[in-house]
């Protein structure tokens, strides 16, 4: 993990790790189906408390995740030999400082495996500079490569169809928070006017690599 990346892995990781860890502790959402969440809230972590210009991103994304079989991911819907995105089939991602950060990647495999592909997607971290972006799918070749392209008005759709359940973890995930290397602090989550909130526990799959 090596290459140069935008957001140091810590960071990155920290960030990933908060997320999915209030997304489980919810256990209404789809983790692995939960791209806004992960985009939303990552993008306003990056604005809120590192001064980062990060914008969210809708549209179709791919990514080639096995070379020796030209396996790759897309994030969109196939119509007339053209790959197509709109509110019902999309995948969403943050866009900062020129680059392309997607802190749901690690875990996009769950649902690549869960469609009935056989091809393992190892989990990894997706951070490209946007100019690294490939014309079109078939351009791919190589295990990273990427295209993607999204479009504002699908983007603005898709973010006012969110729900209280967006609003409400949302506040959990940037209350929680706090760029590494300080620890989390004691939050909890759930619970009535009878029962306690559950304290909240950071825990991911493993990151094993960088695309």
């Amino acid at each position: 993990m090596s290459q140069r990346l935008l957001l140091p892995l810590t960071d990155y990781q920290r960030i990933y790790q908060v997320i999915y860890s209030v997304l489980q502790a919810h256990g209404n959402i789809k983790t692995h189906r939960a791209c806004m969440f992960f985009a939303s809230i990552g993008a306003l972590i990056l604005r809120d408390r590192y001064r980062m210009n990060a914008t969210v991103r809708v549209g179709t994304m791919a990514l080639m995740v096995h070379e020796p079989t030209s396996t790759f991911l897309i994030y969109g819907r196939e119509q007339d030999g053209k790959w197509h995105y709109d509110e019902d089939s999309f995948h969403a991602w943050v866009e900062c400082d020129g680059w392309l950060i997607d802190f749901m990647a690690p875990i996009m495999g769950v649902a690549f495996k869960e469609d009935g592909n056989t091809v393992p997607v190892p989990r990894k971290v997706l951070q490209k500079p946007l100019a690294d972006s490939k014309p079109h799918p078939g351009a791919m070749q190589h295990e990273g490569d990427f295209f993607y392209e999204y479009d504002r008005s699908v983007a603005k759709s898709v973010l006012d169809a969110q729900g209280f359940e967006f609003e409400d973890v949302t506040t959990i995930c940037l209350k929680w928070f706090r760029k590494p290397p300080k620890a989390l602090p004691s939050v909890g989550m759930g619970g009535t006017g009878i029962t306690e909130p559950k304290p909240l526990v950071l825990k991911a799959p493993a990151i094993m690599g960088v695309w």
